[in-house]
């Protein structure tokens, strides 16, 4: 007889654990999530632009708002492949709009330090991507521009999925702002 009594707590507890666990793994608050793009700002309006032009490999430029050269020195004011640099920005696919990476992302209003813009950099992901790698070299302390990188100079060659999204075959667009050059 005990044994049966013993059998049955052990059985009760285990169902009662087994009930836990599965609730816990149903909930769906409890689900990991992508990062939250909320506070994201607004795109910027590229019919207001002040200057266009497409660079090589077909990345269009969108300049925004225009940077400054403090003392009018430019060969120190603009980005050029060895600096470090703070930038802002914002990647949205570009024919529908739908963010797959953001400095913005999860309520974040620090600027990201890119180290390496030359081409064959590997040490962050936003340098290996040469059409924003591209885009970002000559702009100016201050400037806003949006980047518009054709599929062939963005995650083309790449691994597909992105914060779980192929953009292999996607036309990508940044909105970026240079908050430094070090």
């Amino acid at each position: 007889m005990r044994f049966f009594r013993k059998s049955s707590f052990l059985l009760f507890i285990l169902l009662i654990s087994s009930a836990l666990i599965i609730q816990s793994c149903d909930d769906k608050n409890n689900r990991p999530t992508g990062p939250d793009y909320s506070n994201v700002p607004e795109p910027y309006n590229i019919s207001n632009a002040d200057t266009t032009y497409t660079k090589e490999g077909g990345v269009e430029i969108y300049v925004i708002e225009e940077g400054e050269c403090p003392g009018g020195n430019e060969e120190f004011c603009t980005v050029t492949p060895r600096d470090q640099i703070g930038v802002r920005y914002t990647g949205r696919i570009f024919e529908e709009g739908t963010i797959f990476e953001s400095t913005f992302a999860d309520s974040n209003t620090t600027s990201a330090l890119i180290t390496n813009l030359t081409s064959n950099s590997t040490q962050q992901q936003q340098a290996q991507i040469e059409g924003f790698r591209r885009g970002l070299l000559g702009m100016k302390e201050g400037e806003k521009r949006v980047i518009v990188v054709p599929p062939s100079l963005g995650y083309d060659n790449s691994r597909p999925g992105v914060n779980g999204m192929d953009l292999r075959d996607e036309t990508l667009r940044y909105d970026v702002e240079l908050t430094g050059i070090r």
